[in-house]
């Protein structure tokens, strides 16, 4: 149950990182009418430049993260059911 919900959080956090990153006005304007749905007039608003850049980097580097631990949990997966290198070295030895 662990390693499923590991891998499920970290494919939305690559998901949801590339779509920031990629489309970072349109994540912000998403983000802007949960956060700003007291406000008289959140329309109104416009990022700066500088707001925009941070983040597109932020939702890079949370795709990243994602992308890192989904290569990890699926590595160590095929470690844990002996499809990995050590397995191989340890038949050549026994052949030799």
């Amino acid at each position: 149950m662990q390693k499923t919900c590991t891998r499920l959080l970290a494919a939305s956090s690559l998901v949801f990182g590339l779509a920031g990153a990629l489309f970072p006005r349109r994540a912000i304007d998403l983000a802007g009418r949960f956060v700003l749905a007291g406000y008289e007039n959140p329309e109104g608003l416009e990022p700066s430049e500088w707001y925009v850049s941070a983040w597109r980097a932020q939702s890079a580097l949370s795709a990243l993260a994602g992308a890192v631990v989904l290569a990890l949990e699926y590595g160590l997966d095929g470690v844990e059911n002996g499809d990995g290198d050590a397995d191989v070295g340890a038949e050549d030895a026994d052949a030799a």
